[in-house]
């Protein structure tokens, strides 16, 4: 006759906070897709609407306050205030 051992507690909760972290990972990327998606749809947006571009050029010195994020919009910034005239 076979005994299977049980999970300590220990176990227990190892197993129930390994389970947590892949459901928070889960969470982040379902977060950051959909904030690509959005961030796509409101580009779209401005590049066809001029009030939409309008905002949003007024909107991001505000809104984007680190320079690394600054640089990594520059381009798109540029094109949209270049379609501004």
């Amino acid at each position: 006759m076979e005994t299977t051992a049980r999970p300590t507690i220990d176990q227990k909760i190892a197993r129930k906070e390994a389970e947590l972290a892949r459901l928070r990972q889960q969470g982040r990327a379902l977060e950051t897709g959909q904030k690509i998606v959005l961030g796509g749809l409101l580009l779209n947006a401005a590049r066809n609407d001029p009030a939409i571009r309008k905002w949003l050029i007024a909107e991001l010195p505000s809104a984007v306050t680190r320079e690394v994020d600054r640089k990594r919009l520059a381009p798109i910034v540029a094109e949209l205030v270049k379609l501004d005239g």
